[in-house]
């Protein structure tokens, strides 16, 4: 170990993971190492920021810290360089009280040479005028404003969410304070207020070794780590005493000595529902014991369909909202606030006093505090700590890392942040007392802020238009002359941001092997007739089970079902229903032994007995969004070892005793229909729906389910449990029948075997309330139906193939192009469409270049998805969608006419890149079940990522040329691909204009309601 760097903290966190903390005595440069498994090493590198004002300066400082620094003095390199390191170039994040700096390597070797580097940038960067223009804002030569950042703030300050957040800060830190503050800018401050000098001197006010924390997760030695960070201590021992500094963050913050109700109107096409936050002071960070009760109070308040606040204002046949969440925002004074989504316009301004009805009923005891719940949400909270650190740890220390850093003093409040299951093991034992004592010092006898965002299709109408005023006064003022000057400033800016560095800087830079990954081991076991292995494993004979069993045995704390139910055969009239009856399924009564269990029991008994519950069309699927492999209803359910009984239990009651009732049908439809108003306000959201209709014919879930239909059907069906009850849960049942046979149904298993062996017969729950009960036919679910790619709609000269809508809620635009492309996850065509996307899309690329950094858009993206039988394109959050369109489609003609060619430094890296993506598959535990689960659809074997690491490294330009050729001229053939746009609605004719130069004939959508018949 380094003798200049000193151990400050040893903790094994939760008894799993070793976490130790280092401090260097020379700089002061603090380093937190997580050891956690896994073929991954990720780094947060940490800055507390603090800031006073909306001109974004901590968010501005963040793009610019990429674009150069004092030993690799050009724009991009760093992307470049991390691309070698098996990664995918670098990332970062700006929150209200720090900056923080990501990166993910497959492997060690990568990240310790890159480490270096980005510190470099970090600390020393160039941050030169140029570089400001662009990434940061300009004015262009038509007088309009970009740039990166002002792109990003475009696309969401003006949203409801963001207007009625910010409100909130601003009423709850009153006075000077820097929560209060938009860190990210505010446009008019990006216009006007904010400069490069302004931006340089926060740098040297903030980023100093003294003030910086790396925070590293996975598997490196702090030996490695502290070799890789010798030279650079030393160049900043070389560098000179810094001046005198004081740590962000240790003023007193004003107290909230009034409540505050605001009403804060936001542009919306839709005035139906609108939103409401309500907030008040959260303990201290400091108070670890006291901030993890209070958010156990709002799991409590929040969680679960018969918790308090959803009882009483989601589970109603009129509710007033479709949902209830809470969130806390850790500061040195705290916030907790809870948010209602689509509460009817008119409910607005009863929010509040419903709520404090319903707290203050608690807190009075007038309502007990349900002991027994409580214990149960405080038991879940305990298995959901220890499953964070399986399913997302490296997220998981970095937060816990970054709380530490920020705000604790002593070793003691680090080992008690990085033991958070002993302070919930504490409050089990906790009286009422302290619960409602609780409620009543933070919410009931404290200051509140109550924020209601009501929507108004006035605003819509008005701000685009003061806006193209505000645009057509600036090039006014401009003139000619000025517009020129607009003109060659930018052009100036980018020629010089575009100097390439020397190829030695990049190449010199080696890629590491892969071979010295650690993946995470798993044995598969199924009793597919495919099966490799006797379909025996531990105990447990699944050839002894009737319908399609999976089983993986992995080294898990946790065991997780996955019901997989076939949805091909299901008839149009019925397929209607599915995400209804995937909403549902966790919330109906249902009959145990002849008795009926309450929904209200069966929700209560299921939160006490499993760490989570999940449902979807499709896998990672939302609300009316389909996820991969749309064919399948997933039922997932996870518990602890202990409850593995109760979990196949559990299964077999929700998969055939649910009973469907009228009014629980009824309140889950109309809480369903709410949420498409605040889906309606996303434009990314409308944009996918838009292309997905033109794409996929009408069996597919692809068309059921969408938003727009959906909201029609389920509106229909609410009138239809009034007239005609029985007919609709006939319905359901002929639904569920359906499913729930054994020729669509197969169930997937995740857990370590070794642990349900010491648990007792891992075999006899499936025999008990499996076999002969409801499956009873031995007839197995081992093919699937029509996979989405069978389910494409056929160019057609009626169908439109390309659409356009305009949504009022929306500034920036959205673009989704598709075309028909491989529909074979063994294709072998597809390491090499990996690769030639990554050669166009990667960090500093040119897509990257030519989009991103010109500010015409602040996202773009391709991607191939081979069960749906596409190839993509994506442009979202355009200031300009044409140019943005432009600039793609004319790096993509230069690739494909050989007026622009693949170097071989530049494949070198991108292969080095996707290596990485795939590689990051397998990244946690539960990752690598999940993809040993993906596999079986894809009809791939467990070795398949590791097949395709190989078949990647082989790709070569030739390869490259001949992709190109055979995929992406049709992705941007108009006569073959099709076009979904989103945009603002005083835009639609002027882009419409536009496409036709492009060969793109883009049909109007009048409404969402009329688009989708």
């Amino acid at each position: 170990m380094s003798a200049h760097f000193e151990r400050t903290c040893s903790v094994i966190s939760n008894g799993v993971v070793p976490v130790n903390k280092y401090k260097s005595t020379r700089t002061g440069l603090q380093v937190f190492i997580a050891q956690v498994e896994g073929p991954l090493v990720n780094g947060f590198f940490c800055l507390a920021t603090e800031a006073h004002d909306d001109d974004g300066l901590p968010h501005t400082l963040e793009h610019l810290i990429f674009l150069g620094s004092e030993q690799y003095p050009f724009k991009g390199v760093l992307d470049m360089l991390a691309n070698r390191c098996l990664a995918q170039g670098t990332n970062a994040w700006t929150d209200t009280d720090h900056t923080c700096y990501t990166v993910m390597t497959a492997g060690s070797q990568g990240f310790l040479n890159l480490l270096p580097i980005y510190l470099d940038h970090v600390l020393y960067p160039t941050l030169t005028e140029a570089g400001y223009v662009t990434e940061v804002h300009h004015v262009n030569g038509e007088g309009e404003n970009a740039g990166v950042v002002y792109c990003e703030m475009q696309g969401r300050e003006n949203s409801g969410e963001s207007l009625s957040h910010l409100a909130m800060l601003r009423a709850m830190y009153p006075g000077r304070c820097g929560y209060k503050s938009e860190t990210g800018g505010i446009m008019s401050n990006l216009r006007t207020s904010t400069s490069n000098t302004k931006v340089r001197q926060y740098h040297k006010d903030f980023y100093r070794p003294d003030n910086l924390c790396l925070i590293i997760t996975g598997q490196v030695t702090p030996e490695e780590v502290f070799q890789a960070l010798e030279p650079f201590e030393e160049r900043i021992i070389a560098k000179g005493d810094l001046p005198p500094y004081v740590r962000p963050w240790q003023g007193p913050v004003p107290p909230l000595t009034e409540s505050v109700v605001q009403t804060v109107p936001y542009p919306s096409d839709d005035e139906a529902n609108g939103m409401v936050y309500m907030a008040w002071r959260a303990p201290k960070a400091k108070d670890l014991y006291t901030m993890a009760a209070v958010q156990v109070l709002m799991e409590y308040l929040t969680d679960t369909s018969v918790a308090p606040l959803q009882r009483d204002f989601v589970e109603l046949e009129d509710p007033y909202c479709s949902k209830v969440r809470y969130s806390v925002i850790e500061a040195s004074e705290s916030c907790v606030y809870v948010k209602f989504d689509n509460v009817p316009k008119a409910k607005l301004s009863e929010i509040k006093d419903r709520l404090c009805s319903t707290l203050d009923g608690i807190s009075s005891g007038k309502e007990p505090v349900d002991m027994e719940r409580m214990a149960s949400v405080l038991h879940r909270r305990i298995l959901e700590c220890l499953n964070h650190m399986e399913e997302r740890p490296h997220d998981t220390f970095a937060f816990m890392g970054i709380g530490d850093f920020l705000y604790c003093d002593t070793k003691e409040e680090l080992e008690q942040r990085l033991n958070q299951v002993e302070n919930y093991k504490k409050q089990v034992k906790e009286p009422d007392s302290f619960w409602k004592k609780l409620l009543t010092d933070f919410f009931i006898t404290a200051k509140s802020v109550t924020i209601l965002g009501e929507p108004s299709q006035k605003l819509a109408e008005s701000m685009p238009e003061e806006e193209k005023q505000r645009v057509a006064k600036q090039r006014e003022d401009l003139g000619e002359a000025g517009l020129k000057e607009k003109t060659d400033a930018l052009l100036k800016a980018t020629e010089e941001n575009e100097t390439e560095p020397p190829e030695n800087m990049i190449s010199s830079l080696p890629v590491p092997g892969t071979d010295s990954i650690h993946f995470h081991p798993i044995n598969r076991r199924s009793n597919l007739p495919s099966n490799q292995g006797d379909g025996e494993l531990d105990g447990m004979n699944l050839q002894k089970i009737p319908f399609t069993f999976q089983l993986d045995d992995i080294h898990t704390n946790f065991v997780l079902f996955s019901v997989l139910l076939d949805t091909s055969s299901v008839p149009g009239n019925l397929k209607q229903y599915l995400p209804l009856f995937i909403e549902i399924i966790f919330e109906s009564p249902l009959m145990r032994d002849g008795v009926l269990i309450s929904y209200e029991d069966v929700v209560t008994q299921l939160a006490a007995d499993t760490l989570s519950t999940e449902s979807s069309l499709g896998f990672k699927g939302a609300r009316f969004r389909c996820g991969k492999f749309s064919q399948l209803a997933l039922i997932e359910v996870k518990v602890e070892v202990e409850k593995y009984f109760k979990g196949v239990q559990w299964l077999q009651e929700l998969l055939y005793q649910t009973q469907f009732v009228a009014d629980r049908l009824k309140i889950v439809a109309n809480k369903m229909t709410n949420d498409v108003a605040r889906l309606k306000r996303d434009g990314r959201t409308v944009a996918v729906a838009a292309v997905r209709e033109m794409n996929y014919v009408k069996e597919s879930n692809f068309h059921v389910a969408s938003m727009i239909r959906q909201q029609k059907f389920l509106s229909s069906v609410v009138e239809k449990l009034d007239q005609d009850p029985e007919g609709v849960i006939k319905e359901m049942n002929g639904l569920r029948d359906l499913l729930t046979s054994p020729n669509n149904l197969r169930i997937h298993m995740a857990a370590d075997m070794k642990k349900l062996k010491e648990a007792g017969d891992a075999q006899l729950p499936w025999q008990q309330h499996f076999v002969g009960k409801n499956v009873k036919a031995d007839s197995k679910c081992d093919k699937l139906g029509k996979f989405a790619s069978q389910l494409l709609c056929p160019v057609a000269p009626s169908a439109p193939m390309g659409t356009i809508v305009g949504v009022g809620s929306v500034e920036s635009a959205f673009l989704i192009q598709t075309v028909p492309c491989i529909s074979s996850f063994t294709d072998p065509d597809l390491p090499a469409i990996m690769v030639y996307m990554e050669c166009l899309c990667a960090l500093e690329g040119p897509m990257w270049k030519q989009i991103r950094g010109l500010g015409l858009a602040y996202h773009y993206r391709m991607y191939c998805r081979p069960e749906e039988g596409l190839l993509y394109f994506q442009l979202f959050k355009c200031t300009h969608v044409v140019n943005a369109y432009k600039q793609a489609l004319d790096i993509v003609e230069g690739y494909l006419s050989g007026k622009t060619t693949f170097d071989p430094v530049q494949l070198e890296t991108a292969i080095s890149s996707v290596l990485y993506e795939v590689i990051e598959r397998e990244e946690t535990v539960a990752s690598t079940s999940q993809e040993s689960l993906l596999s079986y659809f894809r009809g791939t074997d467990q070795n398949y990522n590791r097949d395709l690491l190989s078949q990647i490294t082989k790709v070569t330009v030739d390869d490259l040329m001949r992709i190109g050729d055979k995929y992406m001229r049709p992705l941007f053939d108009t006569g073959k691909s099709r076009c979904s746009v989103c945009c603002q609605p005083s835009k639609v004719d002027e882009i419409k204009e536009a496409f036709k130069t492009f060969g793109r004939e883009l049909t109007v959508m009048a409404s969402l309601d009329e688009g989708f018949q």
